[in-house]
């Protein structure tokens, strides 16, 4: 034979051989990152993770791991707040307090109460005063005529904006809850 099939055939052999050895360790590998995603601790399936990574970069296989048991109880979680009712929290995403409930907003896009109170400003914007205690200022655009006693609908606008109208006319100016 030539030297050169010789050579060939030589270099298919050791192909051959480190892609069967390569093929054992990866399915290794995977076998224990499967083992390691069954644990329920994130700190102990992390040291798993971390182990057959430390144990790839070193050139070798890192010996086989058992994995850490799984704790019998799982820590207990805070019992859920009271549920609150729709409109109280309506368009109180941009007030300052201390827990958001956005669950709580998201169930209603619109609500409905009459002013109780109206007070304008110097640039004859809008306060109103609802009578559900909720007060919305009106930040933009010629004023909107609203009297005591008024139904008034505040519904979602675009991009976390409020719309106020009366339910008795078709004109909404933006408006924003400040208490």
């Amino acid at each position: 034979m030539s030297q050169k099939v010789l050579c060939g055939l030589a270099a298919l052999g050791l192909a051959m051989f480190a892609s069967s050895h390569l093929f054992a360790q990866t399915t290794d590998t995977n076998a224990r990152l499967v083992a390691c995603r069954a644990i329920g601790d994130v700190a102990v399936r992390a040291a798993c993770y971390d182990r057959i990574v430390n144990g790839l970069n070193s050139g070798g296989a890192a010996p086989p791991t058992a994995p850490a048991p799984i704790p019998a109880a799982a820590p207990t979680r805070p019992a859920a707040p009271a549920p609150v009712a729709p409109t109280s929290r309506f368009g109180a995403d941009d007030l300052p307090l201390p827990k958001r409930d956005p669950e709580a907003a998201k169930l209603s896009d619109q609500m409905i109460a009459k002013a109780t109170s109206i007070k304008t400003d110097g640039m004859g914007l809008v306060t109103v005063t609802l009578d559900n205690g909720q007060t919305w200022r009106q930040t933009e655009g010629p004023a909107l005529r609203v009297l005591p006693g008024a139904e008034v609908k505040i519904r979602s606008g675009l991009m976390g904006s409020y719309l106020m109208s009366l339910t008795l006319g078709n004109r909404s100016v933006r408006a924003k809850r400040i208490n």
